[in-house]
């Protein structure tokens, strides 16, 4: 998500990309713009994230910055450092201005960022991950060809050191400028859509995602220059498995031009598809979270597969879990476990509570539980669950007072301490746990009267302090000897 405060002197209005166009079309208002604008441009006063800093003070197109906010969304973890790494890389100069930062976004594969340079096998990985997309199975199996692979990397000496970690310019991918500046390559980034149009004309062509509000098609054509849609040839990709008598309907719009006519229809009508049945909250959401986490996840048949760096880790549907590895233990497999449960638990107290019903509260929330006039709830969003903590008014016709949360074990936290169902001064903060750990260290390595029962407990203690720390204070944790 990118939030940025913009200007169009002397009006300034906080903004937050990726945007519908009828949102933009309010902050434009805000600014005494003409919210039907079909290319809104204004100045960037402040950013975030601050790697995009170098466009303040800038005028920028709005769409353009909508739909680099919609090209971030669609990285994950790793591709996101390695974006961040080249763009604030004074040595690979991508060039001024949102065009260029646009065509980072689809040149990628162009860099190659290690993060951890101790594993030689990890680099050849990521290297070859990074160059090829993919790795064949026989090669992924050859442990000797990785490290050479990445310690042929590392000896080049063509490291650039980041903030994020070494980055490597592989210069045998040419830097292609895909944006051109003014119209937009295709990119799906929909998932509501139910059918694509391409738009072309000129030798320019645009994408537009069905249903969608009719100012996104007039903008389009706008970017294209062209006059009327009657100039445009047009050709459909179906997003959606539809019935043939659906699959004709739509078609028509190659040869009729009405564009509109047909977004309409796929707004109003109920679109017969063949059978297929839909995803789940709980798998829309574990993939949001997963992919939030680093890994990567597509479907496979009825489940979804999950693997990072090419390695397929777990499977996963609504109904079971299966381990890849086939190892228990295995340490990447029990956190997408975890991952997988917490999901699976707010997901389904989510579909089988009753909306929350209070005054004035806009957005569909699901009362998740309610105790002493503390209410804890959940709105599913197209970027994940978020979850709330209210305190009913005096009448018991409102809510008041919101604490907002994107994780949901602290908002469970919250909601309990905050109805009282757990006193707070029974619990400790991250600091105080911390402190206790240390104590309970140095007692068991110091304290000669300790006895070896003593010190077991000591050690079990200290353990399992650390499980209710952060991750890294967890990998912090010093060893304890007996």
């Amino acid at each position: 998500m990118i939030k940025a405060t913009i200007q169009n002197s002397p009006y300034v209005t906080e903004m937050a990309f990726p945007c519908k166009e009828s949102q933009l079309s309010k902050w434009l208002d805000e600014l005494r713009m003409d919210p039907e604008h079909p290319c809104p441009a204004a100045t960037v006063v402040q950013i975030e994230p601050t790697e995009l800093s170098v466009l303040e003070d800038c005028e920028v197109s709005l769409d353009a910055l909508n739909y680099l906010a919609k090209r971030m969304d669609g990285m994950d973890a790793q591709e996101h450092n390695r974006f961040f790494s080249a763009l604030t890389c004074d040595e690979v100069d991508i060039g001024w201005g949102l065009k260029n930062i646009i065509n980072l976004t689809f040149n990628l594969s162009r860099f190659t960022l290690i993060e951890d340079t101790s594993n030689l096998e990890e680099v050849g990985l990521t290297h070859i991950l990074n160059v090829q997309g993919c790795i064949p199975a026989s090669e992924f199996e050859n442990k000797e060809r990785l490290v050479e692979e990445g310690r042929k990397l590392l000896d080049s000496g063509k490291g650039i050191q980041t903030e994020y970690g070494l980055l490597f310019v592989n210069e045998e991918i040419e830097f292609s400028e895909v944006f051109n500046g003014t119209t937009f390559p295709e990119y799906y980034c929909d998932p509501d859509s139910t059918a694509a149009v391409e738009i072309s004309y000129c030798d320019l062509a645009e994408l537009v995602e069905l249903p969608c509000e009719d100012i996104a098609i007039k903008k389009a054509l706008c970017r294209l220059g062209a006059d009327s849609i009657k100039d445009c040839k047009l050709d459909v990709d179906y997003t959606q498995n539809f019935s043939d008598e659906w699959r004709e309907k739509i078609s028509a719009v190659k040869h009729t031009k009405d564009i509109f006519g047909l977004n309409k229809m796929l707004k109003t009508e109920d679109i017969c598809l063949k059978q297929e049945q839909p995803a789940s909250v709980f798998m829309i959401e574990v993939e949001k979270r997963l992919r939030g986490e680093g890994y990567n996840a597509a479907k496979n048949g009825d489940f979804l597969m999950v693997s990072l760096n090419g390695v397929v880790i777990a499977f996963v549907n609504d109904i079971r879990m299966i381990n890849n590895s086939n190892d228990s233990s295995d340490e990447e497999y029990l956190k997408i476990k975890g991952i997988v449960r917490t999901v699976n638990e707010y997901c389904g107290a989510y579909e089988k509570s009753p909306l929350l019903k209070a005054e004035g509260l806009t957005g569909d929330y699901h009362c998740l539980s309610e105790f002493n006039g503390t209410v804890l709830a959940a709105k599913n969003t197209e970027y994940g669950f978020e979850f709330v903590t209210w305190e009913r008014t005096f009448d018991n016709k409102g809510v008041t007072q919101g604490n907002y949360f994107t994780d949901y074990a602290a908002a469970k936290e919250n909601f309990a301490t905050r109805s009282g169902l757990i006193d707070k001064n029974k619990i400790f903060d991250v600091e105080e746990l911390e402190n206790i750990r240390k104590c309970v260290n140095f007692n068991a390595r110091h304290n000669g009267d300790l006895n070896f029962d003593d010190c077991e407990k000591l050690k079990t203690l200290s353990e399992k302090i650390s499980e209710s720390l952060p991750e890294q204070q967890q990998s912090d944790a010093p060893e304890m000897s007996m």
